[in-house]
């Protein structure tokens, strides 16, 4: 099983606008694509994140490197391209991919 992990630190001020979107809009959507099995969606709480800041994690759980790739190659791009204009430069965004054992 693999993980694709999301990591946004994001204005405090768009923070709640962002994460309605995100549970109600953009993590429905990947989950659509039918290339992974689930997600879990958090907000760090310690240690505190940068002040004017917030902090969420998305974790979401692909089958195979096979599903993963696929999803970055064929959906990725068009569902990061559809984040709403103004979210646009007041975020940023790691992403890891984790071979859990």
């Amino acid at each position: 099983m693999l993980i694709y992990a999301v990591r946004v630190e994001i204005e405090s001020s768009i923070a709640e606008a962002w994460k309605a979107w995100m549970l109600h809009t953009h993590i429905p959507e990947v989950l659509q694509t039918g290339w992974f099995r689930g997600h879990r969606f958090g907000e760090l709480i310690d240690p505190s994140p940068a002040e004017g800041k917030r902090v969420f994690l998305v974790l979401y759980e692909a089958a195979d490197e096979e599903a993963l790739r696929a999803y970055l190659e064929r959906e990725a791009p068009r569902l990061r391209a559809a984040y709403p204009p103004e979210f646009q430069g007041r975020f940023q965004a790691e992403r890891w991919v984790w071979k859990m054992a």
